[in-house]
């Protein structure tokens, strides 16, 4: 039903409110910057776009939620993620770079279109904390703070919301978190990400303090 009338608002706004594309944008990544700097918020386009990525998100809702916080602790939320990060990722789920059961062959099947529109409406959903603030324990907070500051803001950000090359963290699944550094040490050095040293770095109790944390921010 809401993919069908997403669909609806956006024929009826037609080419009146969606700004025209350039042919020569055919790369993913400048079709998303003409769209991102078209639609200012809660402006008609804007608006049409969140409909459209809507009416493409109807699967992906099934496991990262229809407000883009997912339904299941080891699959990632995407509402606030960078959006020409997310993109990325859909992208090396799609060639291969990056391997799931369920999100490779998805993505395989991504038009161009469909990448974008997707990106652009994940990215423009509402962040919130996994963890309450009242029921957070003090100390972990401190301690998880302290040891973002050291070993992630640097790639992170200040406030854990990343960039077009690093993931948002903040306000993620810490037990995504927790499965997301177990990978990276399995890997060990048939990577050459800077995540496989971090995460070997750290303790049991690290990533419990560091996961919380961030689970507790927005």
């Amino acid at each position: 039903m809401a993919g069908c009338l997403s669909l609806t608002i956006v024929s009826w706004f037609g080419t009146s409110v969606l700004a025209a594309e350039p042919e020569a944008a055919k790369d993913a990544q400048v079709l998303l910057t003409i769209r991102l700097q078209a639609a200012g918020h809660d402006s008609p386009e804007w608006k049409a776009r969140m409909a459209d990525g809507l009416a493409r998100s109807d699967f992906c809702a099934r496991c990262h939620g229809q407000d883009g916080t997912s339904v299941m602790p080891l699959v990632p939320n995407l509402a606030g993620q960078n959006p020409y990060y997310l993109l990325d990722q859909i992208e090396q789920f799609a060639d291969g770079r990056r391997k799931d059961f369920i999100m490779s062959p998805l993505a395989r099947q991504f038009s161009q279109q469909d990448k974008v529109a997707l990106a652009f409406y994940y990215a423009n959903m509402t962040p919130r904390a996994q963890v309450r603030v009242q029921e957070a324990d003090p100390d972990r907070a401190r301690q998880g703070g302290a040891l973002y500051l050291q070993r992630c803001v640097g790639c992170h950000g200040q406030d854990a919301h990343g960039s077009d090359k690093f993931a948002r963290l903040a306000g993620q699944h810490p037990d995504y978190l927790k499965q997301r550094l177990a990978g990276f040490r399995e890997v060990g050095g048939n990577s050459y990400s800077i995540m496989v040293g971090i995460a070997k770095s750290l303790s049991e109790h690290d990533i419990m303090v560091l996961t919380s944390y961030l689970a507790s921010l927005r």
